[in-house]
């Protein structure tokens, strides 16, 4: 027996603080979620998987786009094509409301849409029982502690149990709740680090197959789980079409500014990446080098030097200079900033992701709008030296 075991696609989840994204890398960053999909399917079909378990929050929220709808549909259409069932369950962030999806779920996708736990019975090609037993989010949160509710294993050869969750509010369990319901593999969902919690049997969150965010570095893509005998065996298979990542490049020897554009050009990636590139040993370029990464002029600069490949979406400095970096910009500049974000709509849009969540709603009010703008104001003004400061003309 083999399958697939993924979860946390978050598929139509953007990718976070990017902006400026150059034209020709625009085509990577909004077509990423797709490929990664396509990704999971084709090595479906390669590897002739008996079945997919996709372990909650395959969308990033409860009411997917249609486009997205649309690609995912077209993705499972595939693998019904190629005989494969697909098990389905909804976390946290896509839990299920039957209304908001608007194209048929083919019939080779087997269904947990209840918060009740239950257990589907299927035969492999080569004969084999299997057993799944899952449970699905109808809200955003659930303080159950649902893996009491699973049943012991059964008369099967295999019995796999499908968790999203492990903390509370989100189905907390204790880890030898798990071990101790006899199963063969539990196929975890929730935690996007990839986790191994037990090895008999197997206890694993894989993480999240595609990082959306800086923090999303280290991914193990999907599992492959194949039996050897009576136990089954994981593997990873990565399957991220955009990497995050981070460099930290060495000044020591660098004494002009120019040096800096060959040691950026020699930058390579083997996948589309979004660099946050971290200088350390800057002690001779000085001040003109803090300046410059603050002012955002190098950051500009340097990504016209860089691969085609990476999108240099960060700059900073590994040891922080002691004097401000100067802005040659009156104060009264970050006034103004500070009033145009206190405009509700303007600081609604900033935070269109956030306000997708109902449960966040009570807590941004305007008592919260008024002291993310100060703080923004206090930061700001603490870390620059501005043209009055300086005392420049």
């Amino acid at each position: 027996m083999k399958f697939l075991h993924a979860a946390d696609l978050h598929l139509d989840r953007s990718f976070e603080g990017l902006t400026s994204v150059p034209e020709h890398f625009q085509k990577h960053v909004l077509t990423a979620n797709q490929k990664m999909l396509q990704k999971i399917v084709d090595h479906a079909i390669e590897q002739a998987v008996d079945f997919i378990l996709l372990a909650g929050d395959t969308f990033h929220q409860n009411r997917p786009t249609l486009k997205t709808q649309r690609y995912f549909f077209q993705e499972m259409a595939r693998l019904n094509e190629a005989g494969i069932p697909v098990f389905m369950n909804f976390g946290n962030h896509d839990f299920y409301q039957a209304e908001r999806y608007w194209f048929a779920f083919p019939d080779n996708i087997q269904l947990f849409v209840d918060e009740q736990v239950e257990t589907k019975n299927f035969v492999t090609k080569a004969g084999e029982k299997i057993a799944i037993t899952s449970f699905s989010y109808q809200h955003p949160t659930i303080e159950t502690a649902m893996s009491e509710k699973f049943p012991y294993k059964g008369a099967v050869d295999f019995q796999i149990g499908m968790y999203h969750g492990g903390q509370m509010p989100y189905a907390p369990f204790q880890l030898t709740e798990l071990s101790a319901k006899g199963y063969d593999y539990w196929a975890l969902g929730h935690i996007h680090v990839p986790q191994v919690l037990a090895e008999r049997p197997f206890v694993i969150y894989p993480g999240t197959p595609q990082g959306h965010t800086q923090k999303e570095t280290n991914l193990a893509g999907v599992t492959l789980v194949e039996s050897e005998g009576n136990l089954l065996v994981p593997k990873k298979i990565p399957v991220e079409v955009i990497r995050w990542e981070k460099r930290i490049v060495s000044l020591k020897n660098v004494r002009q500014p120019r040096e800096l554009f060959p040691l950026v050009r020699n930058l390579s990636a083997d996948l589309p990446t979004l660099l946050h590139l971290e200088f350390s040993d800057t002690e001779g370029l000085g001040e003109e080098l803090a300046y410059q990464v603050a002012s955002g002029e190098l950051l500009e600069a340097l990504q016209e030097e860089v691969s085609q490949d990476i999108f240099l979406w960060q700059l900073t400095l590994a040891e922080q200079p002691t004097e401000r970096p100067y802005l040659a910009v009156n104060k009264d500049l970050v006034d103004q900033l500070v009033t145009t974000y206190q405009t509700p709509e303007i600081f609604s849009e900033l935070l269109a992701e956030l306000e997708q969540n109902p449960q966040l709603h009570s807590l941004m009010d305007r008592e919260f709008r008024v002291d993310t703008v100060a703080s923004l104001k206090e930061k700001m003004t603490q870390s620059y030296r501005f043209r009055r400061d300086a005392d420049v003309d």
